[in-house]
């Protein structure tokens, strides 16, 4: 039983001393705002939102329509052909949309060039990894943007827009 407890209390403490994927990212956003504020001392953080509601929406569609391909495919009629198609092409669609499961929204405050301190909230996108790929500021500059995945992610995007429209010819 001894034994039993010790390692149990030896588990919860190797997860518990690790950082969340979630932590990671803020840390991330952090590390990138402090580099570009006027003074970084004045930093002080606000709040941190996460949210992936679009991609599971779009991850449901895509589910649904799937099923309706599969009902529409055993009834083997030419004008559903269409349907299957349009929704095919729809699910391509979403499936390019979903290139970046998580958005979300990052607020901290800071002194500006004059020395007032203001509250700015930055919008930000990461991959299924937590990796942060682009973060915003309120006017909708862009602060930081992650090269190496961008490249990646546009090259296979204009990869599958040419499949799609080959395949719509």
């Amino acid at each position: 039983m001894k034994k039993i407890l010790l390692f149990l209390s030896i588990f919860f403490l190797i997860i518990s001393c690790k950082k969340s994927k979630e932590e990671n990212l803020k840390n991330e956003i952090e590390n990138e705002i402090t580099t570009n504020l006027n003074d970084p001392s004045s930093y002080e953080f606000n709040y941190f939102h996460l949210d992936s509601v679009e991609y599971i929406v779009h991850k449901e569609i895509v589910a649904e329509n799937l099923k309706e391909i599969d009902n529409l495919q055993n009834q083997k009629n030419k004008r559903l052909e269409k349907r299957i198609e349009f929704l095919k092409s729809q699910n391509q669609f979403y499936n390019l949309l979903n290139k970046n499961k998580y958005k979300g929204i990052f607020s901290f405050r800071g002194n500006n060039k004059f020395g007032a301190k203001i509250l700015a909230e930055y919008s930000f996108e990461a991959d299924s990894t937590y990796k942060l790929i682009y973060l915003k500021d309120n006017t909708g500059d862009t602060i930081y943007k992650d090269p190496e995945i961008l490249i990646q992610e546009n090259d296979k995007f204009i990869k599958d827009a040419e499949k799609m429209i080959n395949e719509s010819k």
